[in-house]
């Protein structure tokens, strides 16, 4: 049986890194596309036939220092530095928006990568869960003068 395009599924991702100074407001915004993981694609697959173990979705983001080229075989961040549960989600049509805020404090990071990471075993201990995608950013809050707000949208097409 020959597919015909618009029987295709293709999944991907971008993300956007809004950084705004506690001080002076000063906003930077920072975009960039991913990369969805191996072990981020099966998550799909657990998640659409409901295979035992999974019952929740994307829940935590990771940023980290290492700023080692993501590959599809990751499974985790290179060095993780912190991890928040993902603050808020949405969805609008074929697009689904996860948000995380990161304050200046928790954020005080020469930050080169990130991830967004699920399953039931994610926590909010480092290296936990399954990485869904990773990404290479480059900011460094190391002085800790911005708050951060990572959105990742993952768009189903």
């Amino acid at each position: 049986m020959k597919l015909r395009k618009g029987e295709l599924i293709k999944v991907s991702g971008r993300w956007r890194l809004t950084a705004r100074h506690r001080i002076t407001g000063e906003e930077i915004v920072i975009e960039g596309k991913n990369l969805i993981t191996t072990v981020g694609k099966q998550l799909i697959g657990d998640m659409l036939i409901d295979a035992s173990g999974y019952d929740t979705g994307l829940t935590y983001q990771a940023i980290g220092t290492s700023s080692t080229s993501p590959t599809v075989s990751d499974t985790q961040l290179g060095a993780e530095a912190a991890r928040k549960a993902v603050t808020s989600k949405s969805r609008s049509g074929n697009e689904i928006t996860f948000s995380t805020f990161f304050t200046a404090a928790e954020s005080s990071y020469n930050i080169q990568e990130a991830g967004i990471f699920g399953h039931s075993t994610a926590t909010s201990s480092p290296n936990t869960g399954i990485l869904f995608s990773h990404w290479l950013v480059s900011f460094d809050n190391s002085a800790g003068n911005y708050d951060l707000t990572f959105d990742y949208v993952l768009t189903i097409g």
